[in-house]
């Protein structure tokens, strides 16, 4: 939102699986062209096709958009986790719209000043929106937005992927729709798990259903160290991954994906 008539190269999209995995100042200086994170914690399918929406509101280019999926592809319908981030930016059009549909209290919210403040305050926080208008500077740095995580959690490696895939999934095929309109080129792509993860071959039945998919699930079967947890890298391991994904950019990029 802070940006606008803006050209980024690579741009990534996805959950925490992003915010915490792609290093996009390593991307930019194996590939030489300008990259940024856009993954949020707990973002789900149609969060990813509301900032592709957003993107396109705001005039913001770019070469390839990587998206990250996983099991997140079995979860159809609508998240709730970008509504009280958009709140200081409701009088957008593409913004008004998703609130609208999916908050009873809209008008509240739009017309009421400061009512989505005080109602989202526990998300948002007040000092951060007053922050970001009065020019002080972000606790996220909006230029790479990658958060890394450190070290690793107490608990044992482990995770379990879905035993089963649905048959599709609505918001990617929205995406995939929205894409072609637009004349976008989609990446689709997993971040890795951790060695000790339960029915890894979730990855190759989701292939089969994405029209472009790289496959990174099992990149480090041996290095339990890389990782914060399951699915989590930690800066160690985002900081390596960040270098083979860029490498293989690269490549599709002598291959003219």
């Amino acid at each position: 939102m802070q940006s606008e008539n803006d050209t980024i190269d690579y741009i990534f999209i996805g959950s925490s699986r992003v915010d915490n995995t792609v290093n996009a100042d390593i991307i930019s200086s194996i590939t030489g062209n300008s990259a940024i994170n856009l993954g949020f914690q707990g973002a789900k399918t149609d969060d990813y096709l509301i900032i592709l929406k957003l993107l396109k509101d705001r005039s913001i280019h770019s070469k390839q958009i990587f998206i990250q999926v996983d099991y997140v592809y079995n979860i159809d319908g609508n998240s709730e986790i970008l509504k009280s981030e958009f709140m200081p930016y409701i009088n957008n059009k593409v913004i008004s719209a998703v609130i609208k549909e999916r908050d009873p209290e809209y008008f509240q919210l739009k017309y009421i000043p400061f009512y989505r403040y005080l109602k989202y305050d526990y998300k948002i926080g007040f000092r951060e929106f007053f922050n970001s208008i009065s020019g002080k500077k972000n606790r996220i740095d909006l230029k790479n937005g990658y958060f890394p995580k450190y070290g690793s959690t107490s608990q044992k490696l482990s995770s379990t992927l879905p035993d089963h895939i649905i048959s599709h999934n609505t918001n990617i095929n929205k995406i995939n729709s929205f894409a072609k309109k637009n004349d976008l080129s989609i990446i689709y792509f997993m971040a890795p798990f951790c060695p000790n993860t339960k029915n890894l071959n979730y990855s190759k039945k989701l292939k089969s259903k994405l029209p472009i998919f790289l496959d990174f699930s099992d990149v480090f079967p041996h290095q339990d160290d890389y990782f914060y947890n399951c699915s989590h890298l930690n800066d160690e391991g985002a900081t390596e991954f960040s270098k083979i994904l860029a490498k293989d950019i690269l490549t599709l990029k002598e291959e003219s994906f």
